[in-house]
């Protein structure tokens, strides 16, 4: 049976690469980032369909974090911009709230550059521009670049801190 284009990502009809539709590229993204995670030593577990705001749960073994992954593969010189938003009815680009993730991690294919950021340093922005291979004012989220230590620096919680079952 001949399969339709651009059912499989990689190839087309005549078995030309292919980058895939906007759709696929997200979820390589996703499980790119995915296994990035899990190789630094963390957790990761994938939300059942696609209601949660979040692409997936980063377990840190003290703290849950809702992750949320944008990409982009093309440059427009000398930066990529990147949407960094949802949108409702196809329309309007709502941000991200921290009611509904609390990190979004960009990747940025050509570069290999990862980005994560706190969703504080991104609301209520819609689109982000990142320079990965640098410019003269510097880039705004440069200080974000591989930043996957902000998920391992659990905020001490107070109550626990001073349990008296765990010694405080």
């Amino acid at each position: 049976a001949e399969e339709p284009a651009g059912q499989r990502a990689g190839r087309d009809k005549k078995g030309k690469t292919q980058q895939g539709t906007d759709k696929q590229r997200g979820e390589l993204a996703e499980m790119h980032c995915m296994l990035k995670a899990a190789g630094l030593g963390f957790g990761v577990a994938k939300p059942w369909g696609e209601s949660e705001r979040y692409d997936f749960v980063l377990d840190t073994g003290n703290k849950l974090w809702r992750v949320q992954v944008k990409s982009t593969y093309v440059a427009r010189v000398p930066k990529y911009s990147v949407n960094v938003c949802r949108s409702i009815g196809g329309k309007k680009k709502t941000p991200y709230t921290a009611e509904e993730i609390d990190i979004l991690v960009v990747y940025i294919f050509p570069e290999d550059a990862w980005y994560v950021l706190p969703v504080a340093a991104v609301a209520p922005r819609t689109r982000l521009s990142f320079f990965p291979s640098g410019s003269k004012k510097g880039g705004l989220y440069e200080k974000y670049r591989e930043a996957w230590h902000l998920m391992k620096a659990a905020p001490a919680t107070p109550d626990l801190d001073r349990s008296a079952a765990l010694g405080g």
